[in-house]
């Protein structure tokens, strides 16, 4: 049922909701090692995009560009109608602070327990009072059904379970933008479906606008708006999500999801 209603809403046409990130022609070098050459594509509020694609072919890239982590050649990137690649730094600050970033090595602070690592950003950037901001975490780690690990350092966790806790921590600075960076790709397949169910429940929890690499295929077909694969830098094919996996139109696309399926 809760994932039936999640695919209702991601797949419902991005014509109908205003357009949230406009990236337009932005190209991406690191020296003369071309990274993203030329892309262009419009994220609908509200919609999830998966971005798919071989190593090494922009994904990771793309993403740190739309957060302003890497400064991009030319080209533009707004997010929230704010350009990015244009932003003074207070601006920048602004665009970053309502973005959620998760990564794939989670990047917690292994010094901190769980509970600490989701309260240190909204009370030293947000302003919130301790008790404000350990009420908000305690609320988020019992959301990603870790409210037992309150006080549990990162070691002390498995993968899935600190993968949960970064997910808190994003949600902590109530983002309006959410950017998954292969979430999944250093756990096993069990902690996998943890954790991609809590990504799950949070976009039918908040209708926020996501944009996740990932090669989950189940969790892409059933949760994304659209899927699309970069290869080279470029925008090989992008579709509906369950178009996208079940009828690719590209050979390039074919023979990429063939690969993961073999994996």
């Amino acid at each position: 049922m809760a994932t039936d209603l999640i695919a209702t809403a991601a797949t419902a046409p991005a014509a109908e909701r205003q357009a949230f990130i406009r990236i337009r022609d932005v190209r991406k070098s690191y020296g003369a090692v071309p990274v993203l050459n030329g892309i262009s594509l419009d994220v609908a509020e509200g919609e999830v995009l998966v971005l798919c694609g071989p190593s090494g072919c922009g994904k990771s890239t793309l993403l740190r560009c739309i957060n302003g982590l890497e400064t991009i050649n030319s080209g533009d990137i707004a997010v929230d109608g704010r350009s990015v690649s244009a932003a003074r730094t207070d601006e920048l600050q602004k665009i970053r602070l309502s973005t959620g970033f998760v990564f794939q090595n989670f990047n917690l602070f292994p010094h901190m327990t769980a509970l600490q690592n989701i309260t240190i950003a909204p009370v030293k950037i947000l302003g919130l009072s301790q008790r404000d901001a350990t009420d908000r975490g305690r609320q988020l780690l019992e959301r990603v059904g870790m409210a037992e690990k309150a006080d549990v350092f990162p070691f002390q966790l498995s993968g899935g379970q600190r993968q949960r806790v970064a997910i808190a921590r994003a949600l902590a600075m109530e983002p309006t933008l959410m950017l998954f960076d292969e979430p999944t790709s250093a756990l096993d397949p069990e902690m996998r479906e943890e954790v991609l169910q809590v990504i799950r429940q949070v976009h039918h929890d908040h209708g926020m606008t996501m944009v996740v690499v990932t090669h989950e295929i189940g969790f892409a077909r059933n949760v994304g708006s659209r899927a699309m694969l970069l290869d080279g830098g470029e925008i090989v094919e992008e579709a509906p999500a369950r178009t996208f996996f079940a009828s690719p139109t590209h050979e390039r696309t074919r023979r990429f999801l063939r690969a993961i399926v073999n994996e």
